[in-house]
């Protein structure tokens, strides 16, 4: 088997105050598409979703980790708590010439705290799964293997929330924008009155 545990934590400042980025980061649902390497398999409810990390690596190998997830948000720590779901069915551990595949846990925990007129969010992840090792690196030494695995994982988290930070800020200013020139496109325009200019002079 192949251990793995991936984490990964940075702190960046989100453009808008906190209720509007804990609403914003709350609806699971739609931000799992800001996260690389990550896709949406099931969801249960509102809360609870069934979710796959995917990557090719080596370009050989394509790894497959289904993680059941648990959401919930703390109002008296403005705390975004993402928590493995562990009532759901496992997926079993399967292995071929050029795949992986295993039941995993995704966490994540997103603080969110007042920075003026924004938010400053500490925001970390991690991944954990052992995966079946493939045929082609049996005959590797299993110290040599484990690193190998471990060092992509690391690099791998570290996209996951780097660019999860970077389309999601890009995305809530994109709606933002929008937001904006829906509202002016609502409201009615000023009849400009008209100016009485001189009048002509008129020959006598």
């Amino acid at each position: 088997m192949i251990l793995i545990n991936g984490t990964n934590r940075q702190t960046f400042l989100f453009p808008a105050d906190v209720a509007t980025t804990s609403t914003f980061y709350g609806d699971f649902g739609r931000i799992l598409r800001y996260l690389p390497h990550i896709q949406l398999v099931k969801a249960y409810c509102p809360d609870q979703f069934r979710v796959m990390y995917h990557t090719l690596e080596l370009n050989v190998y394509r790894v497959r980790i289904i993680c059941d997830l648990q959401v919930h948000y703390n109002e008296t720590t403005q705390t975004l708590h993402v928590t493995p779901l562990f009532d759901k069915p496992p997926v079993r551990p399967e292995v071929t010439i050029n795949s992986l595949s295993a039941q995993g846990t995704f966490t994540s925990q997103s603080v969110f705290r007042a920075h003026g007129e924004q938010t400053s969010v500490d925001y970390g992840l991690n991944l954990e799964a052992r995966l079946p090792k493939p045929f082609g690196l049996m005959l590797l030494p299993e110290r040599v293997t484990q690193q190998i695995a471990q060092n992509i994982t690391e690099w791998r988290i570290h996209e996951i929330a780097g660019g999860f930070i970077k389309r999601s800020i890009q995305e809530y200013r994109e709606q933002a924008v929008l937001s904006l020139a829906e509202a002016r496109r609502a409201v009615p325009s000023e009849l400009c009155p008209v100016v009485a200019g001189p009048r002509p002079h008129q020959p006598r």
